[in-house]
């Protein structure tokens, strides 16, 4: 819903209003919230301050284990018993806190086990958070986490980030299918679950394409990172080139048969210019004339997705 701002004062002044339609738009306007949300904020960082304190004085699990359960509590009470927004926000930081304190104390008690049970189980804590809550942060985190069952994930060390996808056919099968039934689902749900189902629906596009991405580079060895080393075999082996393919035909495919300037077309035109980045630079390397030709490219595709994106009425959507 827009937010109109109106200065009643200079419209009186000028005599566009009435004294009267100011004191009806008064009346209309809604309250000033920022003292609320001042007070909200300090809650908050009070809230994290104690935590960090309390693990800091007591580090183990346990006590990880109590506050997660203490801030869902709290957020419960602030949901159930305190009426009008005040406190909305802090019971939305509780929730946060709690339901990712919670998921975390899974993760630490689990780490020994299989390897996908302490992502299942994180899925599932994150998953029940985000449908409680409607919470549609928890729901892209709870897409994330199924992502890890399946061998993906990111890594930091030292001024050096990674992306990986040790599945990319599986990735791809199941979070394609995840990404097209939440859209489909989205149309039948009722409008305050319809943001939770989108943003579970884009993160699960958003992983497809990184699969495709690892997948152009190195292809895939079906089932290579769950078998034993001496049971894999080249069999099952699906070349870099049909990643390449496969990726280029569904971007594409977003790109035009979706509403210009919704998340899947502009999604699917970004993830192409990667994809071709990515196969230029692997066949002509980062020498100097291959990179002024690649900003040559880069400026006319500039050039030409602003034009396919002005083209016509732009629909959002996605």
């Amino acid at each position: 819903m827009p937010i109109i701002r109106l200065d009643l004062s200079a419209l009186l002044k000028s005599g566009q209003i009435t004294p009267e339609d100011a004191a009806r738009l008064t009346a209309l306007a809604l309250p000033d919230r920022r003292g609320s949300l001042a007070v909200n904020l300090l809650l908050i960082f009070g809230a994290i301050a104690v935590a960090a304190a309390a693990i800091a004085l007591v580090p183990n699990a346990a006590t990880g284990l109590m506050l997660a359960l203490g801030a869902l509590a709290g957020a419960e009470i602030l949901r159930r018993l305190i009426t009008g927004e005040s406190f909305a926000l802090l019971a939305t930081a509780l929730a946060l806190m709690g339901t990712l304190g919670l998921a975390g104390w899974v993760a630490w008690q689990f780490q020994d086990a299989p390897s996908t049970m302490p992502a299942l189980l994180v899925t599932f804590v994150l998953t029940a958070g985000a449908l409680w809550y409607r919470s549609a942060f928890l729901a892209a985190l709870g897409v994330l986490a199924l992502g890890a069952v399946f061998g993906s994930g990111t890594g930091y060390w030292h001024a050096s980030y990674a992306l990986f996808v040790e599945e990319p056919v599986i990735t791809i099968a199941v979070f394609g299918a995840l990404a097209a039934g939440l859209y489909q689902l989205r149309g039948q749900l009722p409008e305050s679950w319809k943001s939770l189902t989108t943003v579970a629906a884009r993160t699960g596009l958003i992983l497809v394409h990184f699969a495709f991405w690892l997948g152009s580079l190195w292809g895939d060895v079906l089932g290579d990172s769950w078998l034993p080393y001496d049971a894999r075999s080249e069999a099952g082996h699906i070349p870099a080139v049909i990643f390449s393919v496969g990726w280029a035909a569904v971007s594409l495919a977003l790109a035009l048969r979706t509403p210009r300037g919704g998340f899947l077309s502009v999604s699917a035109i970004v993830f192409l210019a990667i994809h071709g980045y990515t196969q230029y630079f692997e066949t002509f390397g980062a020498e100097p004339l291959s990179l002024l030709i690649a900003g040559l490219i880069l400026v006319g595709l500039a050039i030409g997705v602003s034009k396919f994106l002005r083209r016509g009425p732009v629909k959002s959507g996605g």
